[in-house]
């Protein structure tokens, strides 16, 4: 049970990357559906400027955290999560709840639908992904 929760959650977190990378590429991807969301308008017209390139960095900023969740959270997945170990399974949890429904609950706290989706089938994969060997990581006692 424990590789096939491996396995899922480092396909999440390889989609994690891939999503990242993209948004550090092009954050108007983002900034856009969230001007939509809480504004009713683009993200141009809410700003001078000056203002956009500032809200664009940080996008990009927030990416290179999101990024570095990722490749720590594929460390902990590969050296120690599939080992079995409990702090794992810990950590995972943690890093996939705070991540993962920290985006769901912002985007459905705007109202951003498009965003909210995936953000929410993510935390309830990763979810389920913890669930299915919590008896390898947590044995009932004899």
């Amino acid at each position: 049970m424990v590789k096939v929760s491996t396995v899922i959650i480092a396909v999440l977190l390889a989609l994690s990357v891939v999503w990242s990378v993209m948004i550090l590429v092009s954050p108007t991807m983002v900034l856009e559906g969230d001007s939509q969301a809480v504004a009713g308008k683009s993200y141009q017209d809410l700003m001078a400027a000056g203002g956009v390139g500032v809200a664009l960095l940080y996008v990009r900023h927030m990416q290179v955290f999101a990024l570095a969740a990722a490749i720590g959270g594929a460390f902990i997945l590969f050296a120690a999560f599939r080992k079995g170990e409990k702090w794992a399974w810990w950590a995972m949890l943690t890093i996939n709840v705070v991540v993962w429904g920290f985006g769901t609950a912002i985007n459905l706290v705007i109202s951003n639908y498009t965003d909210f989706i995936p953000f929410a089938v993510g935390l309830a994969v990763n979810l389920v992904a913890l669930g299915i060997p919590i008896k390898s990581f947590f044995p009932a006692k004899a």
